[in-house]
């Protein structure tokens, strides 16, 4: 694999994760206040977002012609929401999907701190597939076989999953509270101020971190 056609394929995966915020969190949350401040009621507000990331998660599924983790994750809030919807006319029953969202990325953490003590960390198995990307298929191998006979490596993986496994369990809890005790007006700002506040400052940390172990894939 070349340098540019790696390159070329880190840029499709940042460009496909931003359009993704995008048109699943940030557009909903717009519309959701702009609604609000048009005078419309909090639940038609709500659902509104629902109604408009649907055609979205549509067509990158018809797109890709597979359904990926994110697509999943997104497929099943939707499918929750609309139920929500049918059921009651209260939005906060409606906003219960926002705590919906922070339980999935809750097990995904306390599966990261799992795989801390049994088998191998989650982040050397997320990292591979990100020094394929970078590197090749070769270049991700010899990464990952550090594992065998670095013993800073393996500590280091076992480190950076355990915070990565931490905040995101922690964030979980905490984003649940928040729709629960929140005025709903304030719910989608509040969380995902929270969530991406955290997550910048765990990303932060996680790049200072492998440069400073060499751990980069």
């Amino acid at each position: 694999m070349t340098t540019q056609q790696t390159d070329m394929g880190l840029r499709r995966v940042v460009r496909a994760n931003v359009f993704t915020v995008v048109f699943e969190v940030v557009v909903p949350m717009v519309l959701f206040y702009g609604l609000r401040a048009a005078g419309v009621n909090q639940w038609w507000a709500m659902m509104a977002g629902v109604l408009v990331v649907a055609p979205y998660v549509v067509w990158t599924v018809v797109r890709r012609r597979r359904i990926d983790l994110i697509a999943m994750v997104t497929v099943s809030v939707l499918a929750l929401s609309v139920v929500l919807g049918l059921l009651s006319d209260d939005p906060r029953t409606l906003a219960i999907r926002e705590g919906w969202t922070a339980a999935l990325g809750g097990l995904f953490g306390a599966w990261m701190l799992v795989t801390v003590w049994a088998g191998r960390p989650a982040q050397l198995i997320l990292g591979r597939t990100i020094a394929e990307l970078k590197r090749g298929a070769e270049g991700a191998a010899a990464w990952a076989s550090r594992w065998d006979n670095d013993s800073r490596f393996r500590r280091g993986m076992r480190i950076n999953t355990a915070a990565w496994g931490g905040v995101l369990l922690a964030g979980a809890a905490v984003h649940i509270v928040l729709v629960y005790v929140l005025p709903i007006d304030l719910i989608s700002l509040v969380t995902n101020v929270v969530w991406f506040g955290s997550l910048a400052c765990l990303i932060a940390w996680h790049v200072w971190y492998l440069r400073k172990e060499n751990l980069d894939a």
